[in-house]
């Protein structure tokens, strides 16, 4: 699916608190690169990641439901076969949008998540979309 980038650019002016779920402390990793990315781009980046009690020296959370303040944006980085899980934990924390990285989806869980109100994004990649939307002047920061 593509999406309009007027809709994507409000997500990324609307987005402060960025939930990243999946979030690994391998700077190698392409969750660590976009993390950093996201950091550098003035968002505050939270990581939600069981293995690890700090990333970035920021507590890492179990879940985005155990997050205790409010998140915008909940960005994936999880196999598609783990979304369900997620989601349920996205609908209980209740933030504005859920963003799948490129290569992840999962349509059942996107309906469900987008039932409660949660906008979804699914299949895209934050970093390269906030790049183009960023050359193109359409963002705020």
């Amino acid at each position: 699916m593509a999406y309009d980038d007027a809709q994507l650019a409000a997500v990324m002016n609307d987005s402060e608190r960025i939930a990243m779920v999946g979030l690994s402390r391998r700077s190698e990793s392409p969750s660590y690169l976009v993390a950093v990315y996201l950091k550098c781009n003035g968002y505050r980046v939270i990581p939600v990641n069981p293995r690890y009690t700090e990333i970035f020296g920021n507590r890492s959370y179990q879940s985005v439901s155990d997050i205790p303040c409010v998140v915008d944006l909940v960005v994936v980085f999880r196999r598609p076969r783990d979304v369900p899980a997620v989601a349920r934990d996205v609908i209980e924390a209740s933030p504005k949008y859920l963003w799948l990285q490129s290569g992840i989806r999962n349509d059942e869980a996107a309906a469900d998540v987008e039932c409660r109100g949660i906008a979804v994004f699914q299949d895209i990649c934050i970093e390269q979309t906030h790049q183009r939307l960023a050359k193109a002047n359409f963002l705020k920061f």
